[in-house]
């Protein structure tokens, strides 16, 4: 049996979770501050979809930073419902009577549009002012893909925000029970009457499947599943997504940072003496620089065989290589 002692000098490749608690409100509405009147009524789109150019004073800038996040809609004795939450700041101009706020689903190719006005006279007393303008009443679905825009009435040419958008729904807490080897995952923030799958999976270039997934029924009042995994390897994800056709999938990694690290990520080693290859295999995707070293008798150091490094992602192979007691793997 070869003892062979491994150093493995590794860049961990990290993956980004988007996990988002979705707020509640009980009504949807128009807000501006600055203590603005302003008001909103539907608006076809039709009329502001041609472009004017803009007055010479006018600031190209005068529309920015418009933000978008979803918000539920929950009233006593009604089902929830999703709404975006448009969030954008203009700074007041004689020359601007109104914001245009437009959201395009391009799954469905429909389109809702609202048009804002401003009180005249309380917006000419603080021209140059910035002002917030956030409107939450455009009601959309999961895993829907919105594209919103953000114009000025009169449209003025080269002044205007868009920006494309994911509805999302999901939110996990998790629980790690290592003496029985399983993870609690409960879910929250999705709608009550749609079942939600959950599933661990090995993070590659997808993320692999680790057992079977499990179902979160919507109108039951336990919203939590236990999911058996056999190693805490930082690639280890919790991923779910909502019981329909095509919703995007949120996923989390919350080993990826090294607090459960296990000697099993690093200790796949096989010697095939029929083949002479010695081989390691991680059981994440890492970056890695491999050598072949022979252990010195006298300091202990590993000193390099020539010409035997290897860089890869996957697995490392080497072939010929006759058993020695102090041939090491570094």
């Amino acid at each position: 049996m070869i003892s062979i002692h491994v150093q493995i000098l590794l860049i961990m490749l990290f993956w980004n979770s988007d996990c988002q608690i979705i707020p509640r409100i009980e009504e949807c509405g128009l807000s501006c501050s600055q203590g603005i009147h302003c008001k909103s009524k539907p608006s076809s789109g039709i009329f502001n979809s041609f472009c004017h150019n803009a007055p010479a004073s006018l600031s190209s800038v005068v529309l920015k930073s418009m933000k978008i996040s979803t918000v539920m809609k929950c009233v006593q004795g009604s089902p929830c419902s999703l709404h975006l939450n448009v969030k954008g700041t203009l700074s007041l101009d004689e020359n601007i009577r109104g914001l245009e706020i437009c959201s395009f689903s391009l799954d469905t190719q429909q389109s809702q549009c609202i048009n804002v006005r401003f009180a005249r006279k309380k917006s000419k007393m603080l021209n140059g002012k910035k002002v917030q303008v956030q409107f939450n009443c455009i009601e959309v679905n999961v895993a829907q893909h919105i594209y919103v825009t953000m114009k000025t009435v009169p449209n003025y040419c080269e002044v205007k925000l868009s920006q494309e958008y994911y509805v999302e729904a999901g939110k996990f807490d998790y629980n790690v029970d290592k003496a029985r080897k399983i993870i609690s995952v409960n879910v929250s923030n999705f709608l009550r009457d749609q079942d939600y799958y959950v599933r661990l999976c090995h993070k590659w270039f997808t993320c692999e499947d680790v057992g079977a997934f499990a179902v979160v029924k919507g109108k039951e009042s336990v919203k939590s599943v236990s999911l058996k995994y056999s190693q805490l390897l930082p690639c280890l994800c919790i991923e779910g997504w909502l019981a329909i056709p095509d919703a995007r999938r949120i996923q989390l990694c919350p080993f990826e940072n090294g607090k459960y690290y296990t000697k099993e990520l690093w200790d796949n080693i096989v010697y095939n003496p029929a083949t002479q290859t010695l081989a390691w295999e991680p059981a994440c995707p890492v970056l890695v620089t491999v050598n072949l070293c022979r252990l010195m008798k006298s300091n202990h150091h590993c000193e390099d065989i020539q010409n035997s490094s290897k860089n890869s992602a996957e697995k490392v192979k080497y072939s010929r290589v006759d058993t020695h007691p102090r041939l090491c793997m570094k």
